[in-house]
């Protein structure tokens, strides 16, 4: 078996998106020739709620290394909480003390944090070990924004000037999203020699066995959850979603719950959803949980709830992680996402009815779907006992699955070395 590195700031237990995708990885690699050892950091340094139940889906094929990191608690007295930034001097000396030691065919970055990508060309020149990038967000946002603080302008200053470096010299880059690498193109001519892929987020379907299903009552209001961010990209979102499910509680009582909406961690995390709720008069059947939830504690979120739904932001380069596990875990949902995003592209294919699409064009903007997202609404209530889920037995489901995912990630990185 060849030997592979991934740099994992944040690893199970932590259940943030970026742990999500290496932990899908570190599972299925090895059955395609790949042995991943992780290097990360103990959780006492992250700002997360641990998820002991996310160790158990790991599997057992896999090395874990765990680097230095400097206290957040310290080191936020002095501005400084970027996870990447705390663990990369350890970093730079566990990769090229290991790599001497294992000699790794690869290494790939999987980011945010977007920080540790400092020390890959570094690494790559003292060892000769070629390595990939997977954007699962993307370092520098095309629109940032005027307002936005210093801190946010001075780091984005920072990603521009580095991001050129960092990728240029990769061997592969894979995102999430066709956007993001379109994105980098444009940005950076020289990357068009590099090879680019996008690759969503994948699903175990295993995840969502035996895990008890709706236990709301039957003759109280329906429940509707939402579990995942919501963040500025998405608030203009908010402006057509917020409106049609107030209107749909005037025709169906409500129960409409939100989970883990903010990204900040314990004591820093604040509702996302105020200013909609009040605007809109939805206090009464409305609740938001803006900390952050257990992996397991959102699939059993997930399966209890009557209807589910999935919002996307004004970027088309959202790819949504939670798109996969919506449709392998089988339970109704609808969908608000951009018009020219994956989510709405995959779904298209599908030919998935319970779909509502904007753009950023001012006929198409998303609070002048208020009325269609509310019909869209209404007609899976109606119909919800009848909902049939997407076939996961569909090649396009089956190629994004987690071992589908997995596959295509070490098929590409086979190509690079070959």
């Amino acid at each position: 078996m060849k030997s592979i590195f991934i740099v994992a700031p944040h690893f199970p237990p932590s259940a943030a998106p970026p742990s999500q995708r290496v932990r899908l990885l570190v599972k299925h690699a090895a059955s395609f020739g790949f042995y991943p050892t992780i290097f990360t950091v103990a959780p006492k340094y992250r700002e997360e709620i641990e998820d002991a139940w996310m160790c158990t889906l790991l599997g057992k094929e896999f090395e874990e290394i765990k680097v230095g990191c400097l206290d957040f608690k310290k080191t936020r007295k002095l501005g400084i909480g970027d996870l990447g930034l705390r663990m990369l001097p350890s970093l730079f000396s566990a990769l090229k003390k290991e790599a001497k030691k294992k000699k790794p065919v690869f290494i790939l970055y999987p980011v945010p944090p977007w920080y540790i990508l400092v020390v890959a060309p570094l690494i790559k020149k003292i060892t000769g070990v070629k390595y990939g990038i997977d954007f699962i967000d993307p370092w520098v946002h095309e629109t940032s924004g005027s307002l936005r603080g210093i801190k946010h302008r001075l780091s984005q200053s920072i990603a521009r000037r580095l991001e050129g470096w960092v990728t240029k010299n990769a061997s592969v880059i894979f995102s999430v999203s066709e956007g993001i690498n379109e994105n980098l193109r444009k940005r950076h001519p020289k990357l068009l020699s590099v090879p680019m892929y996008a690759v969503p987020y994948g699903a175990e379907p295993d995840d969502f066995t035996g895990f008890e299903k709706n236990n709301s009552d039957k003759n109280g209001p329906l429940l509707i959850r939402y579990i995942g961010a919501v963040w500025n990209d998405c608030y203009p979102v908010l402006d057509g979603l917020m409106p049609a499910l107030a209107h749909l509680q005037k025709e169906v009582p409500l129960k409409l719950e939100f989970y883990g909406t903010s990204y900040a961690g314990q004591g820093l995390a604040k509702n996302q959803l105020d200013n909609w709720i009040e605007k809109h008069t939805m206090q009464v059947y409305t609740s938001e949980a803006c900390l952050r939830v257990t992996y397991k504690d959102a699939v059993a979120l997930t399966m209890q709830a009557d209807i589910l739904f999935l919002m996307g932001g004004m970027q088309p380069y959202y790819a949504a992680s939670k798109l996969m596990g919506l449709i392998v875990c089988g339970k109704p949902f609808v969908a608000f996402v951009h018009k020219d995003s994956f989510p709405a592209v995959f779904l298209k294919k599908l030919n998935y009815q319970y779909l509502v699409t904007y753009s950023g064009e001012e006929a198409d903007l998303p609070f002048t779907k208020t009325e269609e997202l509310k019909n869209m609404f209404l007609k899976l209530v109606q119909h919800k006992d009848e909902f049939v889920p997407l076939d996961t037995e569909h090649p396009l489901i089956k190629e994004n699955t987690a071992a589908g995912m997995t596959k295509y990630f070490m098929d590409k990185i086979s190509l690079t070395l070959s």
